[in-house]
Parts: C-alpha cells; structure tokens; sequence
C-alpha cells in the first residue's frame, strides 16, 4: 500500500464525517426534545416518546438504512439519495439514544436543586430551563461524545447503500489492489483517529466544567 492509495483512502473521510456530524445534529435536536418530554410528559405524549426511543433502539441501523433507501426510496424522492437515507437513519436513531443521555443527565441534576429554585420564586418550567437543563448538558458532554463516537463508527454501514465514505472508498482499494488486509488495517486506523480525539475531548470538557461548577 503506497501513498497514493493512502491518499486514495482519505477521500473518503469526508463523507464518513458528513454523515456522522448532520446524523448527530438529528439525533441531538430529536433526542433533546424527547427527553423534555418526558421528563415533562409536555401534551402528554409520553409514552408516544418511549414507543420511539423502543423501536428505535432495538432496529439495527443497517436495517432501517435499507428499509429508508430500497422501501421507502420507492415512492419518497428524497430517500433515494443514498447519503440522506444514511444520515437520517443514524440521526432518528442516535435521537432515541441521546434522548436517554439527556434525561439520565436532568435526572442526576437533583431535585435539591428544583426545590431551591422554587423557592426563590421560580416557577417549575423556569426552574428546568433556567437551573436544571443547563447543569444536565454538561453532564451530558461525556455521553454525547461517546455517542458520536458510535455514530462515525456506524456511518461505515452507508458504503452498502453505495455512499463513498471511508469504508467504500477502502473496499474499492481492496478489490483494486487485491489486498484483503491492508485497505481495512488502514481505515480501521483512521476510524480510531477520528472517534478517539472527538470523544476524549468531550468526556474531559464534561469533565472539566462539572469541576467548575461544582457538579458530580
């Protein structure tokens, strides 16, 4: 393996990391506000909440990839896209699993803390949005690397719907150079190149501001 096939490698790291930061957007604004919910119960939809985060949660991504891209791209424009049916299967369920790290989070926040807040004249939702949400996002750093860190690592299963991230671009340097070892060495390589800086960084500013500000 030279370093024009190394280079040949790294074109697909891009897409690899397109994929892995919209799909954690998805997942951060869907989860974000299923945990409101429920921690809420806003307009009662709470159970409607834990029925998403349950079947979300217990499909294989790989499974809803295709069922989005082959099924669903039959009839809905949009997912025949290769790369939109990758990312939003990822974001709706990385949404199900950052929904249980936020709500873990507000949990070990404390209700000391609600009753504090009350007691100064707060009401309950000013006393979540103004004390409770802000101590729970930090809290939530060391999970939510974690969980991106997951996500970049399963955005590889995008390379069967045709997408050319780093996986795709590592198969096509196999069948190239008739190397079954060294294209997959060298984009296992570069998966823990990227995932480990993203989620080492997040769990020591987690903890870091939880020193700061006093939080356990």
């Amino acid at each position: 393996m030279d370093l024009d096939d190394f280079l040949f490698l790294l074109r697909g790291v891009p897409a690899t990391l397109s994929i892995s930061f919209l799909s954690f957007l998805i997942g951060f604004v869907i989860g974000f506000i299923i945990a409101i919910i429920k921690e809420q119960n806003i307009f009662g939809l709470k159970y409607v909440a834990e029925g998403y985060e349950k079947f979300l949660r217990g499909v294989p991504v790989l499974v809803i990839m295709l069922l989005f891209h082959f099924g669903f791209g039959g009839f809905i424009p949009i997912f025949k896209d290769p790369f939109t049916s990758a990312t939003l299967a990822l974001g709706l369920r990385s949404g199900a699993f950052q929904s249980q790290i936020f709500l873990g989070a507000i949990n070990s926040v404390g209700r000391q803390q609600m009753m504090a807040a009350l007691s100064v004249g707060l009401n309950r939702w000013q006393a979540f949005r103004h004390v409770i949400l802000p101590q729970a996002l930090i809290v939530a750093l060391p999970g939510l690397g974690s969980e991106m860190a997951l996500l970049i690592k399963d955005s590889s299963y995008s390379f069967i719907l045709g997408v050319l991230d780093l996986t795709k671009h590592a198969d096509i340097l196999r069948r190239a150079t008739r190397s079954f070892l060294f294209p997959y060495l060298a984009a296992a390589i570069l998966y823990i190149l990227i995932t480990f800086p993203i989620a080492n960084y997040l769990d020591k500013l987690g903890s870091k501001l939880k020193n700061k500000y006093g939080l356990r």
